[in-house]
């Protein structure tokens, strides 16, 4: 056996087992229908919209605000403009007549500085963000108090999210990755490792701050950082997977690479940071098991992107040769759907069960969420992302190499 067909099979093995072990968490504890029922009481909450140059989505943003299903002597939005060049200020200023709404303007200094502004001109017992281009479903909130009210050791919920209005391929590659990634955080949840607290929507318990402190810089992803942060103090954060979220993705393959980019160097960057944790019991499973798959995940991405390349130029060097020799023009592959000879090798086994049990997950995410997407949606996850995340794990990588930070946009 090739050496480097041992690392696909090392790396495909490792991915089949962790998704059969969040599947059986799946069926040991299912999550819990939506219910009427509302929160025995309501406690104060306040939402901070950090914004950057975002006049296009602020206001669709602010009216999601606005009509969240909550008492509206209970709740506040704080606005902070972060230094923006364009129209936002002036269209965040539209709806400061109304008394729900406070609007704040600092010089440009970065998301995690514009929350920090916020949080304290907040006094309210919770303190949520919501990125401004994304969108909150009218009982969005309650769900999420639910959460805080069920159990006071909580000290932070996550929303379910999902794609504002997909159109072309990449954001109906996007929706089903994201209802993949509400599956994987409501696991994440049963087991108590949620890896990130997303812009769109986390919510935390104010007295929270006073023992991690306030946000970082962090590579650019701060709300990652928090979450690790928060598991290195033993704290609790849940999933309100009823708690419902719209936020628009990249509709172009450049700032798509873009964005993931800086997501994947930011977990390299901030792994490295809290590397401490790793294999590390005192800090559960999301330092011995959570942790551990998310980095060999990344590095079985770029090692299998590697291994098909190398494979595809072999082969193209190959035929050259034969041609430069032999004169025999350049044989194209071609595949046969006679099942009588279909391949049965441990790899085309290993890649089928990996193939069914990611569909598994992304139809369960599915139907947890209530997401609707159909059968092109799904089929141009299985194409298009094979394609275009290598791109941004090897900029990654690279990026983490050179210890240099991502670009926001």
């Amino acid at each position: 056996m090739a050496f480097g067909q041992i690392g696909i099979y090392f790396f495909l093995f490792l991915g089949l087992y962790f998704e059969v072990f969040l599947l059986i968490t799946f069926f040991e504890k299912r999550p819990t229908v939506k219910t009427v029922a509302r929160p025995l009481r309501y406690p104060s909450v306040s939402i901070i919209v950090p914004c950057w140059n975002e006049e296009r989505t602020l206001a669709g943003t602010l009216k999601s605000l606005l009509s969240l299903e909550y008492p509206k002597d209970k709740l506040s939005i704080i606005v902070v403009n972060d230094g923006s060049t364009d129209s936002t200020l002036a269209i965040a200023e539209q709806f400061a007549s109304n008394p729900q709404v406070h609007v704040l303007s600092k010089k440009n200094g970065g998301k995690y500085t514009a929350l920090n502004t916020g949080i304290e001109h907040s006094k309210s017992e919770l303190v949520g963000c919501l990125d401004a281009d994304s969108f909150v479903v009218p009982d969005a909130l309650i769900e999420s108090v639910k959460k805080f009210e069920e159990n006071p050791k909580t000290m932070a919920v996550v929303p379910a999210m999902k794609v504002n209005r997909p159109r072309n391929l990449l954001e109906l590659m996007q929706a089903v990755e994201y209802t993949f990634g509400i599956f994987y955080r409501k696991m994440f949840d049963n087991i108590s490792a949620i890896s990130v607290l997303p812009g769109p929507f986390s919510i935390y318990r104010r007295e929270m701050f006073s023992i991690t402190g306030p946000f970082r810089h962090a590579h650019n992803t701060e709300d990652m950082e928090m979450a690790f942060r928060m598991h290195a103090y033993g704290l609790r954060i849940e999933n309100a997977h009823t708690s419902v979220v719209y936020t628009n993705v990249p509709r172009t393959v450049r700032s798509l690479v873009r964005q993931r980019t800086r997501w994947s160097q930011g977990f390299l960057q901030n792994s490295r940071d809290y590397r401490y944790m790793y294999f590390n019991r005192r800090y559960g499973h999301f330092g011995t098991l959570v942790l551990p798959f998310l980095l060999v995940m990344f590095l079985g991405g770029l090692y299998g992107a590697a291994f098909v390349l190398y494979r595809i130029v072999s082969w193209i060097v190959a035929e050259a040769q034969v041609f430069m020799v032999e004169k025999i023009p350049m044989q194209v592959p071609h595949f046969s759907l006679d099942w009588f000879y279909f391949n049965t090798s441990t790899m085309t086994l290993l890649v089928i069960a990996t193939v069914c049990t990611t569909l598994a997950a992304v139809l369960i995410g599915r139907r947890i969420a209530g997401a609707n997407f159909g059968i092109w949606s799904i089929v141009s996850y299985f194409t298009i992302y094979g394609l275009v995340a290598p791109l941004w794990l090897a900029n990654a990588a690279w990026g983490a190499v050179r210890s240099r930070e991502s670009r926001w946009r």
